[in-house]
């Protein structure tokens, strides 16, 4: 495993940011369209993953989380059919939530670790990009469930078309371009759409520097 892992550790990165990208930007808008075996579609991918994390990681507590992760998702998934209610949405939720905090504890670690850059790693430092807006808009999908009146324009309930509408949200508030039709209303939501707009604007000149400080420091090596 530690050879294995050596060897694609740095095409993993771009192999993930794939993978969360068709997620994302493909699967959650198709999702909404409410088209036929999206859903599983997305499970078999964000399965896929979660294995890929593991080979990037190999620590139990990635392992332990993402498994964690991937229960909750599997019993939101089969209790959506039963018996829906909002407990599946807290589920997906909390589900997302831990696999973008492994993404980002994992991928970060080894975009901001000593040696040369690649263009692996500068694709992965895009992938902790989108893993940041992922994981606030699982946030905001708490907090939406919780209060009704969250939002202005979008009641968070259990619909096909909550994860992409959480996402154009969150994202758009980390690009600082904002939703337009989506305000949040919430005091706590206010202040992480604060939080995120300031992450999205000081991400890429502190990403730029680490990457030029690696570089210098791995053209000094004899």
């Amino acid at each position: 495993m530690s050879e294995l892992r050596e060897r694609w550790q740095d095409p993993l990165l771009t192999a993930l940011t794939i993978l969360l990208a068709v997620l994302i930007f493909v699967l959650a808008p198709l999702r909404a369209e409410r088209i036929p075996g999206i859903q599983e579609i997305g499970f078999a991918l964000v399965t896929v993953l979660t294995g890929a994390v593991l080979v990037l990681s190999g620590k139990r507590v990635a392992l332990w989380t993402l498994l964690v992760a991937l229960l909750l998702a599997a019993i939101a998934s089969v209790r959506r059919h039963f018996h829906p209610s909002m407990v599946d949405v807290y589920l997906d939720a909390t589900a997302w939530l831990l696999i973008s905090l492994a993404l980002m504890s994992e991928v970060g670690r080894v975009v901001f670790a000593p040696g040369r850059v690649t263009y692996h790693r500068v694709v992965g430092a895009i992938l902790l990009y989108l893993v940041i807006g992922l994981a606030f808009s699982a946030i905001f999908t708490f907090i939406g469930a919780a209060s009704e009146n969250a939002f202005s324009g979008y009641i968070v309930k259990d619909s096909a078309s909550l994860a992409d509408t959480m996402i154009y949200f969150s994202f758009g508030a980390l690009t600082g371009i904002g939703s337009g039709d989506i305000t949040a209303l919430h005091p706590v939501a206010r202040s992480l759409v604060l939080v995120e707009a300031m992450v999205g604007q000081l991400y890429p000149a502190t990403l730029l520097a680490r990457i030029v400080t690696l570089e210098i420091e791995d053209r000094r090596r004899p």
